[in-house]
C-alpha cells in the first residue's frame, strides 16, 4: 500500500479523535490530566463544523460562544454528523493557546499563541518556539491517549456505544467508569 492510499483509509480518524475529545470535554468539564503535561483544559472555543461521513457535502456550521453546547451541535451528532473541524482553547496553568483543529489534515491553523513569557529573552523567537513545542506535547499527549482506547478491545466493548449514546444525548458512562477504561487499555498500550 503506498503512502497516499494509507493516509486515505485511516483519514476517519481525525474525526473520531475530535468526536472523542468533545465526549471527554464534556464528560470531564473540560478538565483533563495528561501524563506528558499535567493538568490543562480544554474547551471548544467558537468555531464547530460537522460533516455527514457517507454525504461529506453536508455540512453544518456553528459559530458563536461554546458551539458544541448548543441545540444544532445535538441535532447535528444525533443525525450522524462528526465535527471535522473545531476551533480550540487549551490553558496549561496561566497559559493559553487558541487553535483551530481540521480533522480531515490533522492539522493546526490560526494558531495564537500565549505572550511571550520573558521579556529578557535573548531570541524571542527560541520562545515561541518551545510555546509551539508544549502545545504539541499537550495535543500529542490527548492523542495518545485517544489512541491508546481506540486501538484497544475496551473501545468496541464499551467506548464506541458509549459514545454513540452520549450522540443520541443519553450519558451511560461516569468519570470513575471512563478512568476504568482507560486503565483497562493501557496495559495492553504498553506491550505493543
Amino acid at each position: 500500500m503506498d503512502r497516499y492510499q494509507h493516509i486515505e483509509q485511516t483519514r476517519f480518524l481525525g474525526a473520531e479523535f475530535l468526536t472523542w475529545l468533545w465526549f471527554k470535554l464534556d464528560l470531564f468539564e473540560g478538565h483533563f490530566e495528561l501524563a506528558e503535561t499535567g493538568p490543562c483544559e480544554v474547551w471548544i472555543e467558537s468555531n464547530l463544523g460537522l460533516t455527514d461521513p457517507d454525504r461529506p457535502h453536508e455540512r453544518v456550521m456553528l459559530h458563536g460562544k461554546q458551539p458544541s453546547q448548543s441545540t444544532e451541535a445535538a441535532s447535528a451528532l444525533r443525525d450522524g454528523k462528526l465535527p471535522v473541524k473545531a476551533a480550540l482553547r487549551l490553558t496549561q496553568g496561566t497559559q493559553e493557546y487558541l487553535f483551530t483543529f481540521d480533522a480531515r489534515s490533522f492539522a493546526l491553523s490560526s494558531v495564537k499563541l500565549p505572550a511571550v513569557l520573558t521579556q529578557e529573552a535573548d531570541e524571542p523567537i527560541y520562545e515561541r518556539l518551545r510555546l509551539l513545542q508544549e502545545l504539541d506535547r499537550a495535543l500529542s499527549g490527548l492523542f495518545r491517549e485517544f489512541l491508546t482506547l481506540r486501538l484497544s478491545p475496551v473501545w468496541d466493548q464499551r467506548l464506541a456505544a458509549a459514545l454513540a449514546a452520549w450522540a443520541r444525548g443519553r450519558a451511560t458512562l461516569s468519570k470513575r467508569q471512563y478512568q476504568g477504561l482507560l486503565k483497562r487499555a493501557a496495559p495492553r498500550a504498553r506491550r505493543r
